[in-house]
């Protein structure tokens, strides 16, 4: 696994890797992307559970 000392191509690489693992268990399980991301926006409306990230107009 790439950690944050790595370069910017291998961490891109391996975050591939980890996706289409994660979306063939997501096809396997009948769970589709749009309730991931219904979920994802449900945490993101709970007040205390915001991190900035980055730049400030990018909030995970």
């Amino acid at each position: 696994m790439a950690d944050p000392h790595e370069d910017k191509k291998e961490i891109i690489d391996e975050s591939c890797v980890l996706l289409y693992h994660l979306w063939v268990l997501w096809e396997n399980a009948g769970i589709d992307l749009y309730e991931v991301m219904a979920v994802m926006e449900e945490r993101d409306a709970r007040k205390g559970n915001k991190k900035e990230v980055g730049h400030k107009d990018k909030i995970f």
